[in-house]
């Protein structure tokens, strides 16, 4: 009787895998093997940001366990565990805004509990002369939920400078998207820093720096993440126009290092170089920088993921690794990546992808296609 019911057991456990492989299947997951524990969390959208948009919790199968309908484009959508309360945060597109340049959204943030209900929208407020007057969309490429009163945002503001190095021949009165980092604790801006006001930046662009055409407006930086490192509380940045990621004093916002580009306070053999990056994050107890190495459509059409053990005080690597995105996907734009033990989780962005692989055996635990693009899409 035992062996019949083991039998029986078995043929059961056999029946609903297969059912559970075959739904998830029509879900857009092509591999499935045994994906690392937690929920992914995404949205996706298309180049129409008009269009309806949605908020999307999956199981680490690919199964969807709960969804939330946007009235515009959803970007960015992030889970938060932070003393102990569950946040949810997503960037959803203003239709009303003007797009500075391509791949820079206006957004509003949004910031839901743990019901996904809305708690609090955030604009950009009124700093440095800027007036309530002056257009207020933040981007949606960064958020940082810190608790329900206190937040950091990213914006892209127009503003016609004067203090671009005169070898670079520029317009008088040029007009360039001055990237803004802007920290708000109870409905007040308690820190600040604006891109323009360290003029190296400009020196060393690679995209968006034609400053002697006064009909475009610059997307000379084009600052795609931001991140806190909790050893000193200061600000990592992605600067996808310089091939370079940097750290930002919270206090003096003074930049205290650079990695990549061309003036790299750190010795960087040609191999460590990256291209067009996303995600730049901290891993490893905090010991690494953890980058999407997206590459470029010319110079290296393949991603990487890579990561630096870094003695930021000595300016110097200590060890370097990098991971080539397999089955041949180039994340052309946008992307993120995580690590959890010998595994990545990787969004990858215009891919319209989402991939789990141990880096490794480079074994692929999980493939999933997504309908469009997903900025980010992250496992909790």
């Amino acid at each position: 009787m035992r062996q019949i019911c083991t039998a029986f057991a078995l043929a059961l456990a056999l029946f609903f895998t297969s059912c559970t492989r075959e739904h998830l299947a029509g879900n857009g997951v092509t591999i499935l093997s045994n994906p690392t524990d937690g929920q992914i969390v995404l949205s996706t959208f298309s180049s129409n940001y008009k269009s309806p948009g949605s908020l999307t919790v999956l199981d680490k199968y690919g199964n969807t366990l709960s969804q939330k309908a946007t009235p515009t484009a959803a970007i960015n959508f992030q889970k938060w565990q932070v003393n102990g309360k569950t946040r949810y945060s997503y960037m959803e597109y203003d239709t009303t805004a003007v797009a500075l340049s391509q791949g820079l959204w206006p957004t509003t943030a949004v910031v839901l509990n743990e019901n996904f209900q809305e708690i609090k929208r955030l604009r950009l407020l009124s700093f440095d002369g800027r007036t309530a007057s002056d257009p207020t969309a933040i981007d949606g490429h960064e958020f940082i939920y810190l608790d329900d009163n206190h937040f950091i945002t990213l914006a892209g503001f127009q503003k016609t400078v004067s203090n671009i190095p005169a070898s670079l021949n520029p317009v008088v009165n040029c007009k360039v998207v001055a990237p803004i980092i802007q920290e708000i604790q109870d409905d007040r801006v308690v820190w600040e820093w604006d891109g323009t006001n360290y003029p190296e930046l400009y020196q060393h662009s690679l995209e968006g720096n034609a400053f002697s055409n006064g009909n475009v407006l610059h997307d000379y930086v084009h600052m795609n993440s931001v991140s806190i490192d909790p050893t000193d509380n200061n600000l990592i940045c992605s600067l996808r126009n310089l091939n370079q990621a940097i750290k930002i004093s919270r206090t003096d916002g003074h930049i205290i290092w650079r990695l990549g580009g061309t003036n790299s306070n750190f010795l960087m053999a040609a191999g460590m170089k990256f291209l067009r990056q996303h995600s730049a994050t901290l891993t490893d107890n905090n010991n690494a920088l953890l980058l999407v190495d997206n590459g470029e459509a010319t110079e290296r059409p393949y991603s990487r993921i890579v990561e630096f053990q870094l003695n930021q005080a000595e300016k110097t690597i200590n060890s370097f690794k990098e991971f080539t995105v397999p089955q041949n996907i180039f994340i052309q734009y946008m992307g993120s990546v995580q690590k959890k033990g010998d595994t990545y989780f990787i969004g990858c962005g215009s891919a319209a992808k989402i991939l789990e692989v141990n880096y490794v055996t480079n074994k692929i635990n999980f493939l999933m296609n997504l309908p469009n693009n997903s900025y980010r899409s992250l496992k909790d």
